[in-house]
């Protein structure tokens, strides 16, 4: 029959550990727009970027600093990740994505040009996770950020743009 412990123990459920179990990860930015006038469209294309990634879960929270140059805080050519970490046990990554004034200036389209750029590093953070954690399913994570340069997927949501929020309206005045 066994003994207390003996039943005790085979009633209990398996233990989890952080890596068994996936946590719920977001991906946000945070923007500084180098100049009083960042290229058309972008301002209003972050926040419907911002807003589509808001409902998805990722398996790492991806923290990013976006900066965008200009006039007052030119950023040196070329546009990329700069600075990237990736932290296993916290599943946290982090880095910088700077895209410079006169890269946008010579695309002909610069939104598209703001979408492959952060697609891309993005990317670039997910290949780098996949190398250090072996359960890091890269393809569906990946399958995530799809919409960033397959036209088809592109959200319709209308996005309050961040020149819209009070904090903005008082940088911009």
């Amino acid at each position: 029959m066994g003994t207390v412990e003996d039943r005790d123990a085979s009633q209990r459920e398996p233990v989890s550990t952080g890596r068994d179990s996936v946590p719920k990860g977001r991906l946000t930015f945070r923007t500084v727009w180098g100049g009083p006038f960042p290229q058309a469209g972008f301002i209003e294309e972050l926040a419907r970027i911002k807003q589509h990634v808001r409902t998805v879960d990722f398996s790492y929270h991806f923290d990013l600093f976006l900066t965008v140059g200009g006039e007052i805080t030119p950023v040196p050519s070329p546009s990329g990740l700069r600075t990237p970490r990736v932290f296993l046990p916290r599943r946290t990554v982090t880095g910088e994505i700077r895209i410079s004034n006169d890269d946008v200036s010579a695309a002909s389209d610069p939104i598209a040009f703001l979408r492959q750029t952060i697609h891309a590093a993005v990317a670039d953070l997910m290949s780098r996770i996949a190398a250090r954690d072996t359960a890091f399913d890269v393809d569906a994570e990946r399958g995530k950020i799809a919409f960033l340069i397959d036209e088809e997927a592109t959200p319709d949501a209308d996005a309050a743009p961040d020149a819209a929020t009070p904090a903005a309206e008082k940088t911009s005045q």
